[in-house]
């Protein structure tokens, strides 16, 4: 449990073959484990590049709900909506 945390921040980089079947199912398992709301935020998707990212970023709450997804804009407005963040 996450004592004074609100929130986890955790950075990757998924390929498209990892992320969509990967990608949310383990920032939901963070959030349960920790009890706390957890950001999984990504690389945008660049298909001209050596290294092409699922590109989504998220946010998921303690219940394991979804809050929001992005796949093209900053998220820390996203956050915000998400959670008070003091």
């Amino acid at each position: 449990m996450c004592v004074g945390c609100q929130l986890l921040v955790y950075p990757g980089a998924f390929n498209m073959t990892t992320g969509p079947a990967h990608w949310e199912l383990l920032a939901r398992a963070r959030a349960l484990d920790n009890q706390c709301y957890v950001a999984t935020v990504s690389p945008a998707r660049d298909v001209t590049a050596s290294y092409v990212a699922w590109g989504h970023s998220l946010v998921v709450n303690p219940w394991l709900e979804l809050c929001t997804h992005v796949s093209y804009v900053l998220l820390l407005p996203a956050v915000h909506s998400c959670i008070n963040i003091t």
